[in-house]
């Protein structure tokens, strides 16, 4: 303990200051799905209009702040980004006050352990509700912390109203609040059994009703349906791969007992838990379930946390945990800095939890080297010999306790920086430049055809307004025939298309087989693969007309025509479908048997039904060949097309080749191609043929 002074105000500020500087240097951007998707829903709040059939209107504390940000500096990327980050500088200030009265080498280090995280400090400015869940459970956490360790109970209705409003804020951002409930659980449990704060715990369950119903009545006035919002959010949901009940058991069991941790670990969510688990290897270990202090409290709270983000259902009809992405476990990094922090400071001032520090590390770091090989490209390995170094040294100079702090704050940036590079890389602030230079600003009468992602973004940066006169088309809008005397642009953006799940082979053929002359570029940047095209002339749009092949593999019998390869053994439709790692049977026909081209051109068109048991980089190749080789391929990845694992989906790809494309004596080769030489089956696998108009 150390009486307050300036020093530890000055590091809340460094840490605060480093994350504006993140923001201004490395801001990736926007996703462009449910990030813009809070834009639009904030943008219509802010002038009355809620759709109270979308389960994402219900999210008032991301969407409120963001419309009085838009009221206020309009809709752009600047107020976006506001609200999180007055989240996140909060969230840093809650971990100051739990650490300010311990050293300054304790508090940098907690702060480090927060701010220097990856993915909280990558989310702490985008428009996203997990920096705002995050907050919740840290102030909640913080307020039962100071009411039980710090205070002389003496306001015991503000504290428990505080840690209700804390829940209540984040159950106001997004439902995974629910996963604090084992947490919470515990905390009774062990208050009951010991006898100590019941009075807390009975004004936080009555205000805690209070405020559930006075929600739900709310809901009620707005809606005229008590449980309008868990309607919605039955409605919205929808088969996908974290459909877990759905899925084979194994993949349940997978998720469970090695994807989670493999998760955690890589993205340096685990790290502060490291050193938490450091603390269950001493003697007196078994104390930190009792709570008897505030650092068995926080450590225990994380623990419970990170159990209940693996194994708590987020379904009550079924058994589903958590999707695996880092940001929907944003809210464990803070709450474990803490304590990771105190058992560091600890370590650095009395060299206590030693060896214990040391066997943890080693373990994490034997536990990253199996999953992917790494060592030093985490901060596991750098971490565990920077201990075993000071740990060995006999001195106890205050220069060696700042040395190891700074180092150690190094060691954070390792994961860090390889992200800012990245963001650098993508040059977003480049992009959005160039979208309001040639189109924004100008706002001249135009279509601009391009992919889903930029054309919301360019509704965006339009501020949602419907008056504009230019309009945002993705691929899938346009109708050549139903647009009006406007201008018209194509614009093509890597990085969009990318975020759009996009490949080239996704592409329309008016964009992959476009007249750079009749349709010249107004604008080209190399550097960001991205490129403006004014389509003077009408793209061609071919139809298919007659059938000139069609062939259906269904596997039930061997030496199908045209087709290399036998079937194996798995039932679909009929008796047997085909099984394979690397290569499919491949369809191989003779494009000369058809005779002259007719018409355009020719469309091949490829279907089927695919079962894989895991993650697959499965794709559906169509190949065109001759005696000189394949002169013509293109493959579409199925990852897409697949919801659930150990389950059949159709997947499909075509492609439209003019007939000057065409070279005699050629080969088309249909076929899937396995590429990580995963286990997979086909059936019914499906190729035509049809001419071009």
């Amino acid at each position: 303990m150390r009486k307050n002074r300036p020093i530890p105000y000055f590091i809340l500020a460094v840490f605060i200051l480093f994350t504006i500087a993140h923001h201004g240097y490395a801001f990736f951007g926007h996703y462009g799905f449910d990030d813009l998707h809070y834009a639009r829903l904030a943008n219509a709040l802010l002038h009355g209009a809620v759709d109270y059939t979308d389960h994402y209107s219900y999210r008032f504390a991301i969407l409120i702040p963001t419309a009085l940000a838009y009221a206020l500096f309009g809709v752009n990327d600047f107020a976006s980004a506001l609200p999180p980050l007055f989240c996140s500088f909060l969230i840093l200030y809650l971990v100051f006050a739990a650490l300010r009265q311990y050293s300054s080498y304790t508090l940098a280090l907690g702060l480090g352990l927060t701010a220097c995280s990856n993915w909280f400090l990558y989310y702490s400015d985008k428009l996203m509700p997990d920096i705002y869940v995050a907050l919740a459970v840290m102030l909640a956490v913080f307020s039962a912390d100071r009411y039980k360790y710090f205070s002389d109970h003496s306001q015991t209705q503000r504290y428990a109203l505080g840690l209700v409003a804390a829940l209540g804020f984040g159950w106001l951002a997004k439902e995974t609040i629910v996963l604090t409930l084992p947490m919470l659980l515990a905390w009774v449990l062990v208050d009951l059994i010991q006898r100590r704060q019941l009075k807390f715990w009975g004004y936080t369950s009555l205000y805690g009703l209070l405020v559930l119903g006075a929600y739900f009545t709310f809901i009620w006035a707005l809606t005229g349906n008590f449980f309008e919002r868990l309607d919605a959010i039955a409605s919205n949901s929808y088969l996908n791969a974290c459909s877990y009940d759905q899925q084979p058991t194994q993949v349940l069991l997978q998720r469970l007992y090695y994807d989670f941790f493999a998760l955690t670990s890589t993205e340096g969510i685990l790290f502060s838990f490291v050193f938490i688990g450091a603390y269950l290897f001493r003697k007196e270990g078994w104390k930190l379930f009792r709570q008897t202090d505030s650092l068995s409290f926080y450590a225990c709270s994380a623990l419970v946390l990170f159990l209940a983000s693996n194994f708590m259902s987020i379904s009550l009809k079924a058994y589903v945990p958590m999707c695996l992405d880092p940001r929907h476990y944003l809210f464990l990094i803070p709450v474990a800095a803490v304590p990771a922090a105190r058992i560091l400071g600890e370590f650095l001032e009395e060299k206590k939890y030693g060896w214990q520090l040391l066997l943890t590390l080693a373990l994490a770091t034997l536990f990253l080297f199996y999953i992917n090989g790494q060592l030093f490209e985490k901060p596991y390995l750098p971490a565990l010999i920077l201990l075993a170094g000071f740990y060995y040294l006999p001195s106890k100079a205050p220069v060696f306790k700042l040395l190891f702090t700074l180092l150690f704050l190094g060691i954070l940036l390792i994961g860090l920086i390889q992200q800012m590079q990245y963001a650098r890389k993508v040059q977003y602030p480049a992009q959005r430049a160039i979208t309001y230079q040639q189109f924004i600003d100008k706002n001249e009468a135009c279509y601009i055809i391009t992919d889903p992602v930029q054309q919301r973004l360019g509704e965006y940066y339009g501020g949602f307004n419907p008056n504009r006169k230019n309009q945002f088309l993705s691929f899938e809008q346009v109708n050549f025939d139903s647009l009006d005397g406007r201008k018209q642009y194509l614009y093509l953006n890597w990085h969009t298309q990318y975020l759009s799940g996009l490949s080239s082979a996704d592409l329309p053929d008016y964009v992959r087989n476009l007249d750079t002359t009749a349709n010249p570029a107004i604008y080209q940047n190399k550097a960001l693969n991205l490129a403006i095209y004014e389509l003077k002339a009408k793209p061609k749009t071919y139809t298919a007309g007659a059938t000139l092949l069609h062939n259906l593999n269904d596997f039930e019998r061997s030496g199908a025509t045209y087709w290399e390869q036998s079937a194996t053994s798995l039932k679909y439709q009929g008796k047997q479908a085909h099984h394979f790692n690397e290569f499919s049977a491949t369809f191989n026909y003779s494009l000369d048997a058809i005779g002259k081209i007719p018409a355009s051109g020719i469309r091949i068109a490829a279907k089927a039904l695919i079962n894989v048991p895991s993650a697959t980089q499965c794709k559906l190749v169509i190949s065109i060949e001759n005696p000189d080789g394949a002169y013509f391929w293109q493959a579409q990845d199925l990852a897409k097309f697949i919801k659930v694992y150990d389950n059949w989906w159709p997947v499909n790809f075509e492609v439209d080749l003019v007939k000057t494309a065409l070279k005699p004596n050629s080969k088309l080769k249909v076929y899937l191609w396995n590429e990580d030489k995963g286990e997979a089956w086909v059936d019914d696998f499906e190729v035509e043929i049809r001419e071009l108009n």
